[in-house]
């Protein structure tokens, strides 16, 4: 069984594993546009990981269902 770290536990404060664009718009003016009802009250618990991190924390878990060299995966046969 692998014994690599969970996402949640590799997260550091400050980090973003986004960049988005410019709108030229305000974070007021973008939320303004949402009706309330869409709109979430408190932040979503998500981690805070660098967009490297993000790419090999999904390779990784792509790797587990198949991988290109190996075929499927039998997890009674796998660990």
């Amino acid at each position: 069984m692998s014994t690599s770290a969970l996402i949640y536990e590799k997260s550091a404060a400050g980090r973003k594993g986004y960049t988005l664009p410019s709108t030229g718009k305000s974070e007021t003016e973008i939320l303004a546009m949402i009706p309330a009802k869409f709109r979430r009250t408190t932040d979503a618990a998500l981690p805070e990981i660098s967009e490297g991190e993000v790419m090999r924390h999904f390779v990784g878990l792509s790797v587990k269902n198949h991988h290109i060299d190996r075929g499927f995966i039998r997890w009674d046969r796998a660990l």
